[in-house]
């Protein structure tokens, strides 16, 4: 019996698309494709989830790779988390699950930033446990991280179901002992919950 809801965030509770954000600020097609691939899809964009290296390394090492777009690299870094915003129907979604008396939890590959932004959230407010790899230093789909989200919460892995948008992190979730769904979208995800009658 499935007892937990355990969610991904980024694309599945929250947007998140650098590359529309860089476009807020970068008119240049050419400076946003290169702060784009040197930053967002870096390495030490990868590392910050790990939490293996401060945004200020990341900064630097980034702009030693371009330079003259130093000032476009800083003010990407400081402002990208204002573009996460919740997705449609997902914070209906959390809350028909908290009234349905399941326990809520978030498993996110993600930066320490996480904790300056994550109280701004109205849906993290219902979550019994919030766990991201930056923090743990272990990132998905690494089975590790999901036992370690079962041992903080004191979670039997077979009564947990996980959602991510990425199949690859559902199979980790598959490999630690949780039942997982794609998330295709809100109405999918409702439409998925209902039939499994967990809503």
């Amino acid at each position: 019996m499935i007892r937990n809801i355990v969610f991904d965030m980024g694309n599945v509770l929250l947007t998140y698309t650098p590359q529309n954000y860089i476009k807020t600020f970068v008119e240049d097609e050419t400076i946003a494709a290169a702060v784009l691939k040197e930053l967002f899809y870096s390495k030490e964009w990868q590392a910050l989830d790990e939490g293996a290296i401060t945004e200020e390394n990341a900064i630097e090492q980034v702009c030693q790779r371009i330079p003259q777009h130093a000032e476009y690299v800083k003010k990407a870094m400081a402002g990208w988390h204002s573009d996460l915003t919740p997705i449609p129907g997902m914070l209906e979604i959390v809350k028909r699950l908290k009234d349905k008396n399941y326990k809520i939890y978030l498993l996110s590959n993600a930066s320490l930033r996480f904790f300056e932004y994550k109280d701004m959230i109205e849906m993290f407010h219902y979550f019994d446990g919030l766990m991201v790899s930056a923090e743990e230093k272990l990132v998905k789909p690494n089975r590790a991280i999901f036992d370690c989200i079962c041992d903080r919460y004191s979670l039997k892995s077979e009564e947990c179901m996980f959602i991510d948008d990425l199949q690859e992190n559902i199979d980790g979730a598959i490999n630690a002992g949780f039942q997982g769904h794609l998330f295709l979208g809100a109405r999918e995800l409702s439409e998925y919950l209902e039939k499994q009658e967990i809503l």
